[in-house]
């Protein structure tokens, strides 16, 4: 998962497609949820009970952290014209 996981945080066309291979690899090499979740430091779900942590806790939390990810990288990179403008 590791040289996919990096090609699909660099950015590009295909990142989608990069993390969701790089994902599915790792669940088809035996890997958990929450170990992929950690591979792409993504923080542990808000829960009650952290022993309690579903497979479908640690998927939304992946998608809300990827997602954070992406907008961050949309600030980035198209530069905000000034309020006077």
């Amino acid at each position: 998962m590791a040289s996919d996981s990096h090609a699909a945080v660099s950015g590009g066309d295909h990142t989608d497609d990069l993390l969701a291979r790089a994902v599915i690899e790792a669940l088809a090499a035996g890997m958990s949820w929450a170990q992929v979740a950690a591979q792409l430091g993504v923080p542990s779900p808000v829960a009650r009970d952290p022993s309690a942590l579903t497979d479908h806790d640690w998927q939304e939390a992946i998608v809300a952290h990827e997602n954070a990810r992406a907008a961050r990288l949309d600030d980035q990179t198209f530069p905000r014209r000034s309020e006077s403008s």
